[in-house]
This record gives structure tokens, C-alpha cells and sequence, in this order.
């Protein structure tokens, strides 16, 4: 079934052929009424020109479209209530600073609710049931060819690199050990209650895309792009108690690295003025995914914190979001956004491929987005 939410995305992708030349540095600079944060084109700001903008980022009972949630907690029996809850903020800033040169930086912090079923061979206490997790990002485009209109009511043709560097960190999702049970008969009671956690909640990377923009007529851009990455993350699990034979039995690594291949292209309307609509879609694929697993068996490990089936994750992702704005005056906008993933989190944040969240990582899943921007033009 969410395969089929996709089919008619793949089905419309374009192929972009891009022609090579050589060219002096060229401005490329975006037509008047477009917005580009958080938005992938070859166009640029002016020098001293900037794009700030603040979002407000949801999933709860009441915004959950496509009933995304529910989709996530089915079949899977390590969550409960309202788990795939999401709140989160993200600042986006963009700032032209030569000709063809601007440079971005955005940093996202969001929550998700993750509600644990209770153990039968432990009781825990004051769980953790949120992984909190901040996100920058940051880098640079720089147009590398121009040809076409230069008018401020037409977008010329533009072929551009950018490169950008990311780190996500998670907190460490942890509680107390109060009781370990053995078998029926014996049981451990820990006094006072000893804390153990999923750590080194981490990963960063590299990101490289060349992206060429052209205009369909007067009030249409369109922007494909071709990429590659790599990345690096860690997790883990660990415990304070004093007794090798707990702690060898929580003592687990789960570190990767992996090289991405990414393709994508996006359509930007402005048939109603100061109204522009954006819609996108994104193909990426993990194509060398190297693994060091040290996992536990062992009967006193929590369901929950069991990775043994880690190498069997997802490897590649579909991403598709689609954009609204208004524009209350030349300079401030509002905009109202909807991503999918269709498979949550892969290679997008890749220390998620941990025993707590991969249990899900191949499950549909989105948000809804409210941005807020200040425009600055010269």
C-alpha cells in the first residue's frame, strides 16, 4: 500500500540533460517571488541579500495525514500510545555573498515520542519516552553556468554545485533497572535502581549535488539534480550496574558508515501572484553500507534494546513534500509544507539505525511543517 502512495511520484520524474561549458562565474540570481529555503534550485541570492526563516514542525493525533502514525505502531510490538508523536523547530538561513556564491546553514531540533511496551524480564523505571535529537547543516552553492533570461519576472537556465556538511546528535534514551529477572525463580532487585541507556546517539557527513534550473514558461521553474555522500554514525547501549556479567550482557555497538547516491527534481508554480507552489521528490540509495555490530543475546537485555537484525535495514529512501505560501508583504512570507518519507529516517539520519528506532525504519512516515521567512533583496 505505500508503495502505491510513490507510484505516481516515480512515474512523473524528468530526466534533466545537462550540458557542460565552460563560463565565466555568473550570477543566476532566483525571480522575483520564488522561495528557496529549504528548497533545492541553482539559483542564488544577490550579494548582501539573506532568506531567514523559522518553522514549527508536527505529527500528533490531530495532524497526522495520511494516518502515517498508526501505520508505524502496526505490527510493531516494542511501542505503544502515542508513539511517532513529533514536535520540533528548524531555523534556515541563506546569504549571497559574491556573485553565484551563497551560503546556508539551518539547525533543526525535534522530539519524537517513543513509548516502550513494559519488559518481561525487567522493571524500569522513569524510561525515557522522547529521542531528542538536534540536526545543523551548512555549505555552500556556487553557480557554475548561466544562459537565458536575465529578467527578475523569468528565471534564466542554471547549472550549480553545492556542497554541505551535517551532524545529528541524539540525547541518550535511558532509565533505571529496578528489577532483573533470570528465569521464574530468580529474580534481582537492584537498591538503589541502577540507570542504563542507548548512547552515542550520533552521526555526521558530506553531501555533494549538482543541480540544473530552467524555467517552463513565465511562472514555472523546474530543478533536477543528481548527488553523492557519505556518512558516518554510532550507537550503543550500556549500563552503570556493578557486575561484569550485566554489563557484558548491555554492552552493545552499533557503528556504520555508508555511501549515498541521491536523485531528485522539483517543480516551483507561480500561476497566482504571491502565491508560489512547491512540489519534489527525491530518490536516495545506500549503495555500500559497512556494519560493525556487537550485539547482545542475552535473556537479561531488554526486547527493546536487542539489535541482531541491524544488517537487514533499509537501504534506500523516498522523499516527497509539497509546499504552499503567501506572501504578506515583499519581504515576509508564511508557508504551510508536507513531507513523506518512505522509509522514515534512512540515510537522512543515519545513527537512527539502532535497535530502538530501525524497528521501524522501514515504515512510511512524515510531518507537517509551518515556516515563518523574512526576505531580505537589494
Amino acid at each position: 500500500m505505500t508503495d502505491t502512495r510513490f507510484r505516481c511520484i516515480q512515474s512523473a520524474a524528468v530526466a534533466a540533460l545537462l550540458t557542460f561549458s565552460i563560463a565565466p562565474t555568473t550570477h543566476a540570481q532566483q525571480p522575483t517571488g520564488w522561495i528557496s529555503n529549504g528548497h533545492v534550485s541553482a539559483y542564488t541570492l544577490k550579494p548582501g541579500e539573506f532568506e531567514l526563516s523559522g518553522s514549527a514542525l508536527q505529527v500528533n493525533d490531530t495532524i497526522d495525514f495520511l494516518n502515517l502514525r498508526d501505520d508505524l505502531l502496526s505490527g510493531n510490538s516494542r511501542l505503544i500510545d502515542n508513539s511517532g508523536d513529533l514536535s520540533g523547530t528548524r531555523g534556515e538561513l541563506r546569504l549571497g555573498v559574491w556573485k553565484g556564491l551563497e551560503l546556508f546553514y539551518s539547525r533543526q531540533q525535534q522530539d519524537m515520542t517513543l513509548k516502550i511496551n513494559p519488559s518481561s524480564r525487567a522493571n524500569i523505571i522513569d524510561l525515557d519516552d522522547q529521542l531528542e535529537t538536534t540536526s545543523t547543516r551548512w555549505g555552500a552553492r556556487f553557480v557554475v553556468f548561466e544562459s537565458g533570461s536575465n529578467r527578475q519576472d523569468r528565471a534564466s537556465s542554471s547549472l550549480a554545485l553545492q556542497i554541505s556538511r551535517s551532524e545529528n546528535n541524539s540525547k541518550a534514551f535511558g532509565g533505571f533497572l529496578q528489577e532483573l529477572r533470570f528465569n521464574a525463580n530468580v529474580v534481582v532487585t537492584l537498591d538503589p535502581p541502577q540507570y542504563f541507556s542507548m548512547d552515542r546517539l550520533a552521526d555526521d557527513g558530506w553531501q555533494s549535488r549538482l543541480i540544473y534550473s530552467t524555467a517552463l514558461g513565465s511562472n514555472t521553474t523546474l530543478s533536477a539534480w543528481v548527488g553523492y555522500g557519505e556518512s558516518d554514525a554510532s550507537s550503543g547501549t550500556s549500563t552503570e550496574i556493578d557486575n561484569s556479567t550485566i554489563q557484558d550482557a548491555f554492552l552493545q555497538t552499533f557503528d556504520l558508515s555508508e555511501k549515498q547516491y541521491l536523485a531528485g527534481f522539483n517543480l516551483n508554480f507561480q500561476q497566482i501572484p504571491r502565491l508560489p507552489v512547491q512540489l519534489g521528490y527525491e530518490y536516495l540509495n545506500i549503495s555500500n553500507r559497512d556494519q560493525n555490530i556487537v550485539s547482545s543475546n542475552s535473556s537479561l537485555l531488554p526486547s527493546f534494546l536487542r539489535g541482531g537484525n541491524l544488517a537487514d535495514s533499509a537501504t534506500s529512501n523516498h522523499t516527497a513534500y509539497g509546499t504552499v505560501s503567501w506572501w504578506a508583504t515583499p519581504h515576509l512570507y508564511a508557508s504551510l509544507s508536507g513531507k513523506v518519507f518512505r522509509n522514515q529516517f534512512v540515510g537522512i539520519m543515519p545513527h537512527f539505525n539502532n535497535p530502538l528506532s530501525a524497528s521501524f525504519s522501514d515504515t512510511l512516515y512524515g510531518f507537517v511543517e509551518l515556516k515563518l521567512g523574512f526576505k531580505f533583496i537589494r
